[in-house]
């Protein structure tokens, strides 16, 4: 019974503070850009997070941070369909004006804008990785180039003479995202090559073999970065734009190249016409930030043991910036256990 009684405490202390703020959050005024996603933490349990950042604290010269948002709702689910993010985006706009929403393109958040008819704007990263899986998800060559930096892996792994030349790993759902560790690994092996032993280089003759394919990657790689770093850092407008779009003029190289560049200008012309339609100079079109506080999540989670996870997801109200002693004091006596069990129960909550 004292394990127990000793495990609802701490459920409470964990809980309250976050659940506390989160529902003073909710009811605040004021413009907001929304931020929405939904993350699987372990197994088949899905966390949807929704931040705000209000539209006169939007910095231009930065990346959004931590301190900037607001945790606007956080509740976990085993599945988050578009009616029930619309639910919960409705609910927000009770008391908030919603100028607009950030996030990738997953067709049960699209859903939810839609039927809101909220103007969604992707987010930079995920829509240019779809364009590069467009190019490359066929393509002979990069099958080959995927399959033989998995082999290499597998083998080199445990070696002590090779691990050093191991190529970085390539997630299979977001290998178009993540793909240029890689290519910089093949740039730094094409520059080192004549210290590579005769074995290195026979295992890595397929880069030789193939350098023009390579030296593709390598231009993308570098207009890819190139775009999203402005966007990331400044978010868009027609200064950014003409700026991009100056670099972009200025790139040669191989069709697919070429292709990407032009994918890359219509994404900007699509965000020209949503700012037109909003009536705003300024749009934010990253949602690094969303996914920062899913990775602090994850990092602090035990994902082996679900217990308190619950409790604990509330926690992520904490990222935005430390409880003070009064915060945490007043959420205790406001906050009971009775109000965290309240919450799992509500639909969609496990």
């Amino acid at each position: 019974y004292q394990q127990i009684y000793r495990s609802l405490i701490v459920a409470q202390t964990v809980g309250a503070p976050g659940l506390n703020r989160i529902q003073s959050n909710e009811i605040t005024s004021g413009k907001y850009v929304l931020y929405v996603d939904e993350s699987i933490v372990f197994g088949s349990e899905k966390i949807l997070l929704i931040l705000g950042v209000e539209a006169c604290k939007i910095p231009t010269e930065r990346s959004l941070k931590h301190s900037d948002m607001d945790v606007l709702y956080v509740g976990a689910s085993v599945e988050w369909k578009g009616e029930s993010i619309e639910e919960r985006i409705r609910k927000i706009a009770e008391h908030k004006t919603i100028s607009y929403v950030v996030s990738d393109e997953g067709h049960n958040l699209r859903k939810a804008y839609k039927t809101l008819e909220y103007i969604h704007i992707e987010d930079c990263t995920h829509i240019l990785a779809n364009h590069l899986k467009r190019l490359y998800e066929k393509d002979e060559d990069f099958e080959m180039f995927r399959k033989l930096i998995g082999q290499l892996r597998r083998d080199w792994n445990l070696s002590k003479e090779n691990s050093q030349y191991m190529p970085p790993t390539m997630r299979g759902k977001m290998r178009f995202a993540n793909i240029f560790p890689c290519v910089a690994w093949a740039k730094k092996s094409f520059e080192n090559w004549l210290n590579l032993s005769k074995e290195v280089q026979e295992r890595l003759a397929f880069l030789r073999e193939k350098t023009l394919f390579v030296n593709s990657l390598m231009e993308v790689s570098i207009i890819f970065k190139m775009v999203c770093q402005k966007l990331k850092k400044e978010g868009f407008g027609v200064t950014q734009k003409r700026a991009i779009i100056a670099e972009l003029e200025g790139q040669k190289g191989a069709q697919k190249t070429l292709i990407f560049i032009e994918n890359c200008k219509g994404y900007l012309d699509n965000l020209t016409k949503k700012s037109e339609a909003l009536n705003q100079p300024h749009l934010l079109c990253s949602s690094d930030i969303i996914e920062s506080y899913f990775g602090k999540f994850k990092a602090k989670i035990n994902s082996n043991n679900r217990s308190g996870l619950s409790e604990f997801i509330f926690t992520i109200a904490n990222f935005s910036q430390p409880f003070s002693v009064e915060e945490v004091k007043s959420a205790l006596e406001k906050v009971k256990l009775k109000d965290l069990k309240l919450v799992k129960k509500q639909p969609n909550f496990t």
